[in-house]
């Protein structure tokens, strides 16, 4: 790439930045955020108030937190596994995290006035009485007013051949009455995309068939989220979400011989049809007990999807072919979690414990199509329908404590144990007993500068549909189940170091290494085709570089600049091959860079980004796929403050002559041995879009 040396030199000045000592910069909330604590025992760092981000005009406290400094927003909620587990965001809200897996907590933000946040607090997470948490916390402080409402409108227009995105946004209602605090939420995510271009085949003998495909991609996701919260008597806090909705996926893809060739023509068709609807229920108690603090949680969850794929091949002098694929699949979630928390002998000491009951049900079914009746006919499916269930318990002992005053350590140890149970042709039961946990250290060498350091043993989740035998008709691959994978285990090493320079803004440079065992790949399956499977062993490792410029000091009033970069290095042995290479799809490297200004004095802001990936192949068996989007992006934004009330921000985004590529190798077996097959290279665009954002309170 012919910006490596850039990037290079990027992270050199970065490294050179962060290790300097400057002032820090950090607000005194004021009188009245005294009135409200955190919530927390953990050492404050950095304080902000809702006044040091008046110049962004914002509008909630997500809109203040993705202006912080130097500091990445992790919007994952806890729906990627099962069970609950420790903390693992990096934002809480008054001291707590979220007992909800289908909202986040910047999910949560997102619908709070700024009129009710109080201040920011950064703290080191190992100084936290929650396990779990490491590095730089964003702990927000909120008062619960009066009724207070928020809206947001988010159509977006493409150039290219996508329909217009006229429902994605949300609006909630956040209050009091009768002694119970609430927020409710109606939200849509809605989105569009369409592709055209061409499809180049070339077979093994040289011949190439040019082809021009287009696709489109409808989702549509409404649902509707209320969060209660109240106390039952003194001391006795009850908190209660409750979500739910539908899902509404549609993707339609064609692919049509070009006419000046020699080869007959052909049309090739795709359509996947997915509905789904699910719910969540669940809640915590936290109250008083012998001296210490008891918080029992508790969740029911349940998913319900049916998914249609199927494919139809019009070849001119042959009848019609063609393939469907149909999956039903029940998913359901169970989960009690008791966290008992006290203080002694100077430290803070947690005990929890977890069962979380999860279970999947699916039915797969294949058809081919049958020319003479004009319809899809089923066929031999070999490990399509069957159930997976899991049974997981989890105990940890958790203590943090003071070594020094700007030095604190927190350990936890403990362990899991997990009865995998499958029906269908691949009937079995398993157990897994598996030691986790970490020790985190938090050290402020100086005023404004932050060390964290993480080494943690993790345990990593099976994904239930990698036990039975799936299909993907458009990528024409086949996976087998496999009864016989096993949870994925690391070592994993994080080293951050954070920074603030004052007026000039703040960074955050995080290294880390991963040793990881049993890493789930594809993998040959005995008698011949491929299936989810485990190595032995793998590594990972890289940096994140995240900062803030404030351009005030250099005579840009209201400039702002933001830079994420990361970098990443992997290595696994090829189960085909035998030799080295890299994590499937795990891009080496990318950049993003936002700069932003409010112009002083006026309710106008404009600005714009650029970002840089560098692709990653993925492999199977019999195939070697680099497929990825635009390697470079460009938009530029144009931001009203005050239009009746509103804020009004206008995006033009794919500036660049932007197009996703697919470069597949298809080989006649395993691709360390047999002959390419063909060679297909696709090349789409996706045109130019434009995005608007209202957003409001009412």
């Amino acid at each position: 790439m012919t910006s490596r040396f850039a990037h290079c030199g990027l992270l050199a000045l970065a490294t050179a930045l962060v290790c300097q000592s400057a002032p820090a910069f950090a607000q005194d909330g004021g009188e009245a955020a005294e009135e409200i604590q955190s919530g927390s025992a953990g050492e404050v760092r950095e304080t902000y108030a809702p006044e040091d981000f008046a110049r962004f005009a914002p509008r909630n406290a997500l809109d203040i937190i993705e202006q912080l400094p130097g500091f990445n927003v992790d919007r994952g909620g806890g729906g990627g596994g099962r069970g609950f587990g420790q903390a693992s965001e990096n934002l809480l809200i008054n001291g707590e995290r979220i007992s909800s897996k289908s909202t986040s907590t910047s999910d949560q933000l997102a619908r709070i006035s700024v009129d009710q946040v109080v201040r920011i607090e950064i703290v080191d997470g190992a100084t936290l009485d929650i396990p779990g948490l490491s590095g730089r916390v964003a702990n927000i402080i909120v008062r619960q007013g009066g009724a207070a409402g928020q809206f947001r409108w988010r159509p977006e227009w493409n150039f290219g051949n996508a329909p217009a995105q006229w429902f994605e946004g949300e609006v909630s209602l956040t209050g009091q009455l009768g002694g119970v605090d609430y927020t409710i939420a109606l939200e849509n995510r809605d989105f569009a995309r369409g592709r055209i271009g061409p499809s180049f085949i070339t077979l093994a003998d040289g011949t190439i068939d040019e082809r021009l495909n287009t696709s489109t991609n409808l989702f549509n996701r409404p649902n509707l989220n209320a969060f209660l919260s109240f106390d039952v008597a003194p001391d006795v806090a009850v908190n209660l979400n409750l979500s739910g909705g539908i899902e509404i996926f549609d993707a339609d893809e064609a692919e049509e011989r070009v006419a000046n060739t020699t080869l007959e023509p052909f049309l090739e068709t795709f359509n996947t049809d997915s509905d789904e609807w699910y719910y969540e229920l669940g809640g915590d108690i936290t109250f008083p007990l012998f001296g210490g603090e008891m918080k029992l949680i508790a969740l029911e969850s349940f998913d319900y999807r049916d998914r249609t794929s199927s494919s139809l091949l019009d070849t001119a002098g042959l009848p019609l072919s063609g393939s469907q694929f149909v999956r039903v699949a029940e998913e359901g979630e169970r989960i009690g979690r008791a966290e008992y928390s006290w203080s002694l002998l100077g430290a803070d000491w947690q005990l929890s414990g977890e069962a979380a009951f999860n279970r999947l049900d699916q039915v797969g079914e294949l058809f081919a199509f049958d020319p003479v009746s004009a319809e899809y006919v089923e066929v031999d499916f070999d490990g399509g329908v069957g159930g997976v269930r899991e049974d997981r318990y989890e105990a940890l002992l958790s203590i943090g404590f003071p070594i020094t005053d700007n030095l604190t350590v927190q350990l936890i140890g403990g362990g899991e144990y997990s009865q995998l149970s499958q029906t269908g042709d691949n009937s079995r039961t398993r157990s897994f007993q598996r030691p986790k946990g970490s020790l985190a250290l938090a050290w402020t060498p100086t005023d404004g500068l932050d060390l964290n350091l993480e080494i943690a043993r993790r345990v990593g989740q099976l994904d239930f549909g990698d036990f039975l035998a799936s299909v993907d008709l458009s990528e024409e691959q086949e996976n087998a189940g496999n009864a016989e994978l096993r949870p994925q285990q690391s070592w994993e090493i994080e080293l951050e170091i954070a920074k603030n320079f004052g007026e000039w803004g703040s960074a955050t440079l995080t290294l880390f290494d991963q040793e990881i065992e049993d890493l789930l790949i594809i993998v040959p399956v005995a008698g011949g085709g491929e299936a989810r499977g485990n190595l032995e062993s793998a590594s990972r490792r890289g940096f994140r570089f995240v900062g803030t410029l404030q351009l005030a000091p250099i005579g840009l009033e209201g400039g702002q600049l933001d830079v994420d970069v990361q970098w990443e290095e992997s290595e696994l042995i090829d189960p085909v091959t035998n030799t080295a290479r890299r994590f499937d799809r795990f891009r080496p490297f990318e950049m993003r860079v936002d700069f932003r200004h409010d112009i002083p004095g006026t309710d106008w802001a404009y600005g714009g980004s650029f970002e840089e990936v560098d692709p990653a192949p993925s492999f199977r068996v019999t195939q070697e796929i680099l497929e990825f989007g635009p390697l470079r992006q460009a938009a530029i934004f144009v931001e009203y403050k005050d239009l009746f009330g509103m804020t009004a921000n206008v995006r033009l985004a794919d500036l660049l002559d932007n197009e996703d590529f697919l470069r597949r190798t298809v080989f006649d077996g395993p691709r360390n041995t047999a002959p390419i097959l063909f060679t297909e290279e696709r090349r789409r665009d996706l045109g130019q879009r434009i995005t608007l954002t209202l957003t409001g309170s009412f």
